[in-house]
């Protein structure tokens, strides 16, 4: 019989690297974020209103601004925000940046971390689309993260993500195009997500294509398909973990994979799971090693199914909103219209917000800028980084806590002034 004891790297060196000071704010508006949605005011909407979205088969989302999704079929978060979901895990992250540099060890930690993110993303419910310039932060010293979103272009949609932990930084830019195809939808992101740890190594990785099935009829859920292909900057180790690709019948999630070195398949360990329930390695001693598992339901999911991370992404605690710029999605009032199951107000905030932004944009006379990524045009996307964060954002903040300072061109794209004063302030 196999064993299964857990696997352990014997002698391993753990780097050192000293921690920010921002790791020890006590004072974080965030450290005190909700732990459950309110109780809606309105019943929920039936799980037939996918029907209202027939019209739109085969058409791709992402080149057409003004289309939005009607709030019935929407969770009260937005596609930027979507972005912090996937860090519920960024513990496993951590614990790669205490392992050596090139290692198996910390190529396994972060390939189960690529893992964990698509088990971020299972609910049917679509997030609202974020404008151009719309912001997200997470600032959770608690968690060992503090991060910057921004929306970077709208036809075609770019989200760009930066995010430092202990020890690492984790960068995103990525495109998505979304596709009605009849019975399903296809969300096939193009970009390039990397983690760049202290010690100068750079593991990197592809985004997969998501699929929402039964999106008229039958009972709507997510599944994911394609390989990952997790590589290293400082060895010749990678590994590739191929997601089941959904056929007839219920979903599977099943993912399975192996190590390769210098582009060669390696016998062990083995890779193997669900991209639900847990990520395992099978070494050749029939040891095995737990990579990841999902965390139990929250005791308060609200309708949406959130976890408990995902309930806190849009909270505002005491002392929050003085801090946040104009251009942050906690400022959208149809997204907190829905979270408190206000579901009619919640639609025609939606279209106040969007008819606001097509008159910003007529009014706009030059392209739009990000106010904290800098667009690189030589990267191809998907290869390079074409946006990087170029700073500013958390020593603005830093000063706003002090009493100081004030968001410098941030567009105010959820206010009540005149759609043709958005962008003003950001100059563009």
């Amino acid at each position: 019989m196999k064993s299964s004891a857990t696997h352990i790297i014997a002698d391993a060196q753990v780097p050192s690297f000293n921690e920010p000071e921002w790791l020890n704010d006590t004072e974080e508006p965030f450290l005190q974020r909700r732990d459950r949605l309110p109780e809606p005011v309105q019943c929920p909407k039936r799980p037939g209103v996918w029907e209202l979205i027939k019209d739109f088969v085969g058409m791709d989302l992402a080149k057409i601004a003004d289309l939005s999704l009607p709030v019935a079929v929407c969770e009260p978060v937005t596609d930027m925000q979507r972005r912090g979901d996937f860090l519920e895990y960024v513990e496993l992250l951590h614990e790669a940046a205490h392992l050596p540099a090139g290692s198996m060890e910390r190529l396994l930690k972060v390939t189960g971390f690529v893992v964990s993110i698509y088990s971020c993303v299972y609910r049917p419910f679509a997030p609202f689309r974020s404008p151009a310039g719309e912001t997200v932060e997470l600032i959770a010293p608690d968690k060992g993260i503090r991060a910057i979103g921004e929306k970077c272009g709208e036809c075609p949609g770019i989200n760009a993500f930066h995010c430092e932990g202990r020890g690492w930084v984790l960068s995103a830019d990525e495109v998505n195009k979304i596709e009605f195809r009849g019975t399903h939808a296809n969300i096939r992101p193009t970009g390039l997500i990397r983690v760049d740890f202290h010690d100068g190594e750079t593991l990197s990785f592809n985004p997969l294509v998501t699929t929402i099935q039964h999106i008229i009829l039958g009972t709507h859920y997510i599944d994911h398909y394609g390989t990952l292909h997790v590589r290293s900057s400082h060895s010749g180790l990678s590994t590739k973990v191929k997601f089941k690709e959904p056929v007839i019948g219920p979903p599977q999630h099943k993912v399975k994979g192996y190590v390769e070195k210098d582009g060669k398949k390696q016998s062990f360990p083995q890779l193997h799971g669900t991209w639900d329930g847990a990520f395992s390695a099978t070494w050749k001693d029939g040891s095995q090693q737990l990579l990841w598992q999902k965390n139990p339901p929250h005791e308060h999911p609200s309708r949406f199914n959130f976890s408990k991370w995902a309930v806190s992404l849009n909270s505002t605690p005491p002392g929050m909103e003085r801090l946040l710029p104009p251009s942050d999605v906690r400022w959208r009032k149809d997204v907190r219209l829905l979270e408190q199951g206000q579901y009619e107000q919640a639609e025609r905030e939606r279209r106040r917000i969007l008819q606001r932004l097509k008159e910003g944009r007529q009014a706009r006379t030059t392209p739009h800028q990000p106010c904290w990524f800098t667009f690189h045009p030589e990267e191809e996307i998907g290869v390079g980084r074409r946006f990087t964060y170029k700073g500013g954002y958390f020593e603005t903040r830093d000063m706003l806590k002090r009493g100081e300072g004030k968001w410098e061109g941030c567009p105010d794209l959820f206010g009540d002034s005149p759609g043709a004063d958005i962008f003003k302030c950001a100059g563009t």
